[in-house]
């Protein structure tokens, strides 16, 4: 069977990652194509093909090739590019699966009706996913069958080891360092904005801790506010690690406390800190609630509760070893993470099963692509508070700039003022 996996943009990031495994070691049936619809950095299609996995690049390219495929995997989440793709390509005769790679509960990532009644069938990578009311009812609309969860897995990592060596004080005392750590996206649209006064809480309350953080995003604004918070000598920024599992490996606690609004689903970065016997801290929102319980792993609901779950863990050497054995025998035996292989090919045979039909181009105009593929009414933004409003929009901002973005580098209309992304959101 040969299938064509649409994506905005091959990179280095977890979209990509899990779209490499899917196709690297996904079902045995399947001979996969990629097509990048922004072009690739030479180095990240080079990944795919040295897996054996042939990457294009450009709509043009996307197009011609499903006349040659039996399957189009279109790699969803709220993106202009992808939708465009949708929306406005005259495709052949085809069939087309939409998998989402973001949770229908966060900022603008809910597909309208009118978007799904472009696709047969659609596959999401957590159960929470699936159950968004509003999805489910555009999909019953677009007469789409249930949603099926196709989890996105990481692979194994080497379990945790006993974490930096002793501090040797100017006292001629040994004390061993306690490290905290997060590996993601260091950006308020994913973490947390309260997590340096979170880092500052534990700091504070028990000098031997250390924090450290792993992955891109505005690095020099958090070490600014790690010094304003007086904590600058006690954070650490590492920018991108491709080897997660050596910087899981120097950790004694996961602390991952996310935007509520989080577009995360199976979360790769929190499976690896699992797999790795990690005790875990995080709250439970996206597709976290997915992967930990009450059992494996301390949840919290606010920073205040994120700060003392910390100290805990950082207290009772005891209490880490067991939430770290526990976390790991919950993501080892977590349904979805073992059965992903077959619901992904039972979700590809529903697809399969219907008539191959042609699509023409509907020729949505660039300014209403977003409300044409976009579901608002999941989100009564009047009724939240300040500080929920202000999280929102920060996630909101990973669609709304892509979009400003996409509308600015297009062709100028004399008929039509610019658009901005705050356009968006009111």
């Amino acid at each position: 069977m040969r299938v064509l996996h649409v994506i905005k943009e091959v990179t280095d990031g977890g979209a990509s990652m899990g779209l490499l495994r899917m196709c690297a070691d996904g079902p045995g049936d399947a001979r996969p194509t990629v097509v990048s619809l922004l072009p690739p950095r030479p180095a990240h299609r080079a990944v795919f093909e040295r897996a054996g996995v042939t990457v294009l690049a450009g709509k043009e390219a996307a197009r011609a090739a499903v006349a040659e495929t039996d399957l189009v995997q279109v790699e969803w989440w709220n993106n202009p590019h992808v939708n465009d793709f949708l929306v406005n390509a005259d495709l052949p005769p085809t069939r087309v699966l939409l998998h989402s790679r973001g949770h229908f509960d966060a900022p603008w990532m809910c597909p309208s009706d009118r978007l799904l009644a472009r696709v047969d069938g659609c596959t999401v990578t957590t159960p929470s996913a699936a159950a968004n009311p509003r999805f489910e009812s555009n999909r019953r609309s677009a007469g789409l069958p249930p949603a099926r969860c196709v989890f996105s897995s990481a692979g194994p990592v080497a379990t945790a080891g006993p974490g930096p060596a002793p501090v040797r004080h100017p006292a001629g005392r040994e004390e061993r360092r306690i490290t905290v750590g997060y590996l993601g996206t260091v950006e308020p649209i994913k973490m947390h904005a309260a997590m340096m006064e979170i880092a500052a809480g534990v700091v504070e309350a028990a000098p031997e801790v250390d924090f450290v953080f792993a992955g891109d995003g505005a690095l020099s604004e958090y070490r600014a506010e790690a010094r304003r918070l007086g904590i600058g000598d006690r954070v650490r920024f590492l920018g991108f690690q491709d080897d997660p599992a050596a910087f899981l490996a120097g950790l004694d606690v996961f602390c991952y406390p996310l935007n509520p609004y989080t577009y995360a689903t199976s979360e790769k970065a929190l499976q690896e800190a699992m797999l790795a016997g990690l005790p875990c801290v995080a709250l439970p929102v996206g597709g976290i609630r997915d992967l930990l319980t009450a059992e494996s792993a301390l949840l919290v609901e606010t920073p205040a509760q994120c700060v003392d779950a910390c100290l805990s863990l950082v207290r009772s050497p005891a209490l880490r070893e067991r939430l770290g054995r526990a976390a790991r025998e919950r993501i080892e035996r977590l349904t979805e993470r073992r059965a992903w292989r077959g619901r992904l090919t039972e979700a590809r045979a529903e697809v399969l099963a219907r008539p191959a039909r042609a699509r023409s181009a509907l020729g949505v105009d660039r300014v209403a692509l977003f409300d044409h593929c976009t579901d608002r009414r999941g989100w009564e933004t009047d009724r939240m508070d300040e500080a929920q409003r202000a999280d929102f929009a920060r996630v909101a901002a990973f669609v709304e700039d892509d979009y400003a973005a996409w509308l600015e580098s297009g062709p100028p209309r004399p008929d039509m003022p610019a658009v901005r992304a705050e356009r968006i959101s009111s």
